[in-house]
């Protein structure tokens, strides 16, 4: 909740000391809420777009991520490229999640609505050592819809003007950006091998506003009219350049290990449109309207990630992988723990599969917010094909009190 909160306010334009590569800073100059003339400076927070994630396959997504050590998959190119060297000879994959997302509309009216998101496509050919693949991958969006028992005022308009709200909605889009990558791995003796080369091009609309049930009210004004009830907000970012990773891969029997590095090289130019209005302090049926001209930057260290894994595997009855995570940004930092078991309910046919992902240390802005999400997942394999499929625990909670949820669901070829 606290990480919730904490991201939409410094995107909605909470002013900030920190400077960072992944952070703008605007400059309003006019009258503010209360018609006081003036300069401020906002500093609007970019880490919450990044790491871009597909999920990769819904196989690792059902083990909580936990996949640097035992990717042997097309899902190898979102979690380690090394373990694209372990296909069989063609692999063709594809990965779709169903979101319902839910938003607040122009009158405050609450809208739900479930969407099938085809994320992840995958080809790759294997010929002795050498296996090369190309994937289209389409980040996973995210939104959040939340209700609160109280009002709550901790999220300020761009010239620091305090918004209270008791309904919070927040939905990114990211069907225009698409990210194509070309894998190569080569598996020699124990060890793989493997490298990426992310191809980044398209936007994000993001869109985010409060309302309040009961406004505040002062004497002076009459009873008509609207104000002091909501806040709305978008803002669009746009992305094109590339990204390389490089992972390894060893396989000493019962236990693997495996580590990667993400976006450890790249450029990427990125713009920025922003768009703020809201009616507090405004009078009656009249609006604050922020709308600054786009800005773009260059970004040479776009959301460095490096992992390393250890898997154990007990026969073809039991896998375990343990995976640790760091995400180095400017403005936040993150420290990651994955860990995914499966079970081979009947070995070569159905598995069982369940994770947990731990964000014991993500620091925004001096803040640590910790968060622990569950996952499930089960598998089935008939010949050369597989259907995997995974969810939530902590989302499918979340859904069941009226909150957003998602679930996937991959299918993969294997000759």
């Amino acid at each position: 909740m606290k990480r919730v909160l904490a991201a939409i306010a410094l995107l909605g334009g909470l002013s900030l000391s920190a400077s960072s590569a992944f952070a703008w800073d605007y400059f309003y100059t006019g009258a503010q809420h209360g018609n006081v003339f003036g300069t401020y400076k906002v500093n609007v927070n970019l880490d919450d777009y990044l790491p871009l994630q597909s999920g990769g396959s819904a196989k690792a997504m059902g083990m909580g991520g936990a996949y640097t050590a035992i990717a042997s998959d097309l899902g190898a190119v979102e979690y380690n490229p090394a373990g694209l060297a372990r296909i069989s000879h063609v692999n063709v994959s594809a990965l779709a999640t169903a979101n319902r997302t839910t938003t607040i509309g122009a009158q405050g009216e609450k809208t739900s609505s479930w969407k099938i998101i085809p994320t992840y496509a995958g080809a790759a050919l294997k010929i002795g050592p050498i296996a090369v693949g190309l994937s289209k991958e389409v980040p996973q969006s995210k939104s959040t819809y939340i209700k609160f028992a109280s009002t709550q005022r901790n999220i300020r308009a761009p010239d620091g003007w305090v918004m209270s709200y008791d309904t919070l909605s927040d939905k990114m889009d990211t069907s225009a950006l698409d990210t194509y990558v070309l894998t190569g791995a080569i598996k020699l003796g124990r060890l793989s091998v493997g490298a990426n080369y992310n191809s980044i091009n398209g936007e994000i609309k993001r869109e985010f506003s409060g309302r309040v049930t009961t406004p505040q009210r002062y004497y002076w004004w009459n009873t008509g009219g609207v104000m002091n009830n909501q806040f709305q907000a978008t803002n669009t970012v746009g992305l094109k350049g590339y990204t390389i990773d490089v992972g390894a891969l060893i396989d000493m029997g019962i236990i693997r290990l495996g580590a990667t590095a993400k976006n450890f090289k790249g450029k990427v130019d990125v713009t920025q449109k922003m768009h703020w209005k809201d009616n507090f302090d405004m009078g009656s049926n009249n609006f604050f309207v922020w709308n600054p001209a786009q800005t773009k930057n260059t970004m040479t260290e776009f959301a460095p990630t490096y992992s390393a894994g250890a898997a154990l595997l007990l026969g073809k009855f039991i896998t375990v992988d343990l995976d640790y995570v760091t995400i180095n940004l400017q403005d936040s930092n993150k420290a990651l723990g994955r860990l995914g078991a499966e079970v081979a309910v009947i070995p070569g046919f159905l598995f069982a599969r369940g994770g947990v992902k731990s964000d014991f240390k993500s620091v925004v802005q001096g803040q640590n917010n910790k968060t622990n999400e569950y996952f499930l997942g089960a598998g089935l394999k008939l010949v050369a094909l597989t259907v995997d499929a995974s969810a939530s625990l902590t989302q499918a909670q979340a859904g069941s009190s009226g909150g957003d949820m998602t679930g996937a669901v991959s299918a993969s070829l294997k000759f």
